[in-house]
C-alpha cells in the first residue's frame, strides 16, 4: 500500500510539473499558423518569442503577386517574408492575385 501511495504522489508531482511547463512556454512563445495559402509556404516556424524576427519562405509566384495578411511584414525579396513576431497568436493567409494580362 506504501508504494502505490508513493507512485501516486510521484505521478501527482510529474503531472504538475508538465503543466508548469507547459504554461511557462505558452507564455513565452506565441504560435503560427497558416490558415490559408498552406501550399505557397515552403517553411514558416511554428511558435515564436514575441519581438523575434520570423522569417517565412514563400514559393516564388512568376504569374502574379503573393500576399501575406495577419500580421505586418515584408518581403525582403521574393519568396522571403519577414515579420516581427507580436505577443499574441498569428494567423497567417496567403493569396496569389493574377497580374492582368500584358503585364
Amino acid at each position: 500500500m506504501e508504494k502505490k501511495k508513493k507512485l501516486l504522489i510521484a505521478l501527482c508531482v510529474l503531472w504538475a510539473l508538465v503543466l508548469i511547463a507547459v504554461l511557462v512556454l505558452n507564455l513565452a512563445f506565441c504560435r503560427i499558423r497558416v490558415v490559408s495559402g498552406r501550399d505557397l509556404v515552403d517553411e514558416c516556424p511554428r511558435w515564436a518569442r514575441p519581438g523575434r524576427e520570423v522569417t517565412v519562405t514563400t514559393t516564388v509566384v512568376d504569374d502574379g503577386e503573393l500576399y501575406v495578411s495577419g500580421v505586418d511584414g515584408r518581403f525582403v525579396r521574393p519568396g522571403v517574408y519577414v515579420f516581427t513576431m507580436p505577443d499574441r497568436d498569428v494567423q497567417l493567409k496567403l493569396n496569389v492575385v493574377a497580374c492582368p494580362d500584358g503585364a
